[in-house]
């Protein structure tokens, strides 16, 4: 999912806004750091696991701040049932989302039992390119609802930048990366987010991140004024997504917590 959405995962279930800046950050920093190295296709949502795992036991004082890293599994996980698997293709700074993955590799993990409830739901079989460039506009969409009706995810999206600080040492242990490169992957990202920005420029500029997107991976174009249009307006819809997708969320969560 899109960089606000994985903050309102985190909101969702944590209230203590210290924890919610500290667990936003390391959930937004797995997303971000896959652009370290592009060429590199790790699956996302294993070294998800693994990390998580990692920092359990070699930086147990910041447990248990690090399960939003299953917080961001578990929403990934929805997003792709719910709005189609993007290609696995070379991770380019600017594309809108990008995630490696394999059921396979996950069948080791407890999130498994997630991922087949989650499937029985509200999987349906995805009819190739349309499908999935339509389920970027929803994912658009969420982002947009994000800011219109939740500000406080704003103000942390843009304080993660600074509590970076707060993860660099476990997240240079594990990638074995210096913490400076960390940071700085970190901050190109977080810079094309617009945070803190004009909203309907944050809009038209991941409008036309999808249109490059589309063009490049899927050989589509999208007509870039009408969806523009259509999800500047239609703020009743883009509410709904997000509902909707909050409903199905917290439940794979709750049952996470279960197992």
């Amino acid at each position: 999912m899109l960089p606000r959405r994985h903050i309102l995962d985190v909101m969702e279930f944590v209230k203590d806004k210290e924890d919610i800046l500290a667990m936003s950050t390391i959930t937004l920093a797995i997303d971000a750091i896959k652009y370290m190295e592009p060429e590199f296709r790790r699956d996302h949502l294993v070294e998800a696991l693994e990390l998580n795992e990692f920092i359990c036991f070699m930086f147990p004082l910041k447990r248990p701040q690090n399960r939003s890293l299953l917080f961001h599994i578990v929403s990934d996980l929805l997003g792709l049932l719910l709005y189609g698997v993007p290609k696995k293709s070379r991770k380019a700074l600017g594309t809108l989302e990008s995630i490696n993955y394999s059921e396979k590799n996950m069948e080791p993990y407890p999130i498994i039992e997630v991922w087949d409830a989650l499937k029985n739901k509200v999987y349906s079989k995805k009819h190739g390119a349309v499908s999935i460039i339509d389920g970027f506009v929803k994912k658009i969409r969420i982002e947009m609802d994000i800011i219109e009706r939740h500000p406080y995810a704003e103000e942390v999206f843009y304080k993660s930048r600074e509590c970076m600080s707060e993860w660099l040492p476990s997240l240079s242990k594990y990638y074995d990366k210096r913490a400076k490169t960390i940071k700085n992957t970190y901050e190109k990202w977080w810079s094309l987010w617009l945070c803190n920005e004009d909203k309907d420029r944050l809009l038209s500029d991941m409008i036309d991140r999808l249109h490059v997107q589309a063009e490049t991976e899927y050989g589509v174009t999208i007509d870039k004024e009408s969806i523009y249009s259509s999800i500047s307006l239609e703020k009743d819809t883009n509410r709904k997504e997000n509902e909707q997708f909050s409903i199905l969320y917290k439940q794979g969560i709750n049952l996470l917590l279960k197992i």
